[in-house]
């Protein structure tokens, strides 16, 4: 794993950008309307995605949930079929560079798997 970031759902993104930047004074590194990305000055690691909160999200709408990079992603992906891992969302290449898929841990928290490409 290269790195484990949580995202919050949010009613409000203006709000939320102006709370990450000014009060926690993290980097905007992803603005894409739909989803804010923050970093750390200090530890480009250290990172929290903020999603706009839709009906039409492909989660099951909890509040929060992780995104999992790691490097292999079809490595992962055989895994979780081997395993019989219930997936909630397959194996797709996404417009913004990214191969994801999510599953969900036994307390139903949403876990999205994924890879740049």
């Amino acid at each position: 794993m290269r790195r484990i970031v949580p995202n919050i759902y949010s009613n409000n993104m203006a709000e939320s950008k102006r709370f990450y930047l000014d009060f926690l004074d993290m980097e905007l590194a992803m603005d894409m309307g739909w989803v804010l990305t923050f970093v750390s000055k200090d530890n480009p690691t250290a990172q929290i995605s903020i999603l706009q909160n839709k009906d039409n999200a492909p989660l099951d709408n909890s509040a929060i949930f992780l995104s999992i990079e790691v490097s292999d992603i079809n490595q992962w992906y055989t895994k979780a079929q081997q395993q019989n891992i219930k997936i909630s969302y397959p194996i797709t290449e996404e417009d913004w560079g990214v191969r994801r898929f999510f599953v969900n841990d036994p307390n139903g928290v949403t876990l999205n798997l994924l890879s740049h490409l």
